[in-house]
């Protein structure tokens, strides 16, 4: 299977499998509109990352203990999120999909930019809550920006908003671009 799919060749039926961003982006190439080329991560790389050493169980405990009445509340649990993340080992497929994906893209720095499945809808708009990284210039800048990203998925902004609209963060999923 490959994580990887180039944003030409995108549509907007894409969305589970590339996100919001990448789907919409690789939508607006097709038309003719001036994008500039890129390669997305699929949803399904970031799935294989969360699945490791029950990370999605142990966020699924963490929100499930959240008290959400402060945006402090959801700073906590971000912080517990992220370092539940920082204490994962990156599995090599996900290493590897990320180092292939940052030399296609040639020597020029890139930016790497996140691509939730639920950030854009008629209903809902998590614009400007989940990371992008400008200037990325090394295999190893990007893996660290891609794990920023789906990171950025649990943000204090991000589950405050979620939780305001019943949106569940476990079903969601990212892509990168």
């Amino acid at each position: 299977m490959s994580f990887l799919r180039p944003l030409d060749t995108l549509l907007l039926s894409d969305v589970a499998e590339c996100g919001g961003k990448a789907a919409r982006l690789g939508e607006a190439m097709r038309l003719g509109c001036p994008v500039p080329p890129g390669i997305v991560l699929s949803t399904e790389l970031y799935r294989r990352f969360m699945q490791q050493g029950g990370l999605q169980g142990e966020i699924a405990s963490i929100l499930a203990a959240m008290q959400p009445s402060t945006m402090t509340h959801f700073q906590a649990a971000e912080w517990a999120i992220h370092s539940a993340f920082r204490v994962r080992r990156v599995p090599q497929v996900v290493v590897n999909a990320i180092r292939e994906a940052f030399r296609a893209l040639g020597t020029t720095p890139v930016a790497v930019r996140s691509s939730a499945t639920n950030e854009d809808s008629p209903e809902l708009s998590f614009v400007g809550q989940h990371f992008t990284c400008l200037d990325v210039d090394s295999e190893e800048a990007a893996i660290e920006a891609v794990i920023e990203c789906w990171k950025s998925l649990f943000s204090a902004k991000a589950l405050s908003y979620a939780h305001h609209f019943g949106v569940d963060l476990l079903s969601s999923s990212m892509a990168v671009l």
